[in-house]
């Protein structure tokens, strides 16, 4: 993989330009973060030429062989040793490539924690610029559920459009859904509701299964967070 270098380089000459988390007053700016998307995303188009690898499917990274850290140094000792004992190598056994291999590995494992220090500051800020724009909007659709009491023309139509957003829809069944059961599982489990769930199965032999799900969990706590929660701001 001789073209690693290159794309190390390009990574390297973009983190090195923006050293610092941005903030209001630095360059975090829409014309920033799209200049930088740019970058990333040519970075990213080079690599695919450069690699010149297809996306593994689930069963081949199962079958390869990762280096980890005892897998990483059995193969650096391997290597060392063969340059001293080059007898006991095999005839396809190239020591040249194993060293360039080594390399390569330790280059990647660079560009691999780059890259994911990259995706952490990014879901960082991603958060605070989401929770910054969720606040204004809050701010805004609690000032036309204000108005909207006080029967002010025209808000009682913005009020209905945005109250749609935090309307959840009711399951009809007698039967709570999974993922409500796993909801409430967790809630009892941290202590945030009160109630308890029965879970009950039995495989069909001469005659039918039953399964059965009792979710008698009390929400009133659930529904005073979602108030506080829409309140916020």
């Amino acid at each position: 993989m001789a073209t690693t270098n290159q794309t190390t380089k390009k990574v390297t000459a973009v983190s090195n330009s923006r050293q610092q988390l941005p903030t209001r007053s630095g360059w975090l700016s829409v014309a920033n973060l799209e200049q930088l998307f740019e970058d990333i995303d040519k970075i990213l188009q080079d690599m695919r030429v450069d690699m010149q690898t297809e996306a593994l499917t689930t069963a081949e990274r199962r079958r390869l062989l990762g280096s980890g850290v005892r897998r990483y140094g059995f193969i650096d000792k391997v290597s060392d040793l063969a340059t001293v004992n080059p007898e006991f190598a095999p005839a396809f056994f190239n020591d040249t490539a194993l060293k360039t291999l080594i390399r390569e590995i330790e280059i990647l494992r660079n560009l691999s924690a780059a890259l994911a220090q990259m995706q952490r500051i990014t879901d960082d800020v991603l958060l605070q610029v989401s929770d910054e724009a969720f606040q204004m909007a809050l701010a805004y659709y609690n000032t036309v559920r204000e108005a909207a009491r006080r029967r002010q023309p025209g808000a009682q139509a913005v009020f209905n459009v945005l109250r749609l957003f935090f309307n959840r829809p009711r399951h009809t069944g007698n039967e709570p859904t999974e993922h409500e059961v796993e909801r409430d599982v967790k809630a009892l489990l941290h202590g945030k509701k009160d109630g308890e769930i029965v879970i009950k199965n039995e495989r069909p032999h001469l005659v039918g299964g039953v399964h059965e799900v009792i979710d008698e969990t009390h929400r009133d706590r659930v529904a005073v967070k979602e108030t506080m929660e829409e309140e916020a701001g």
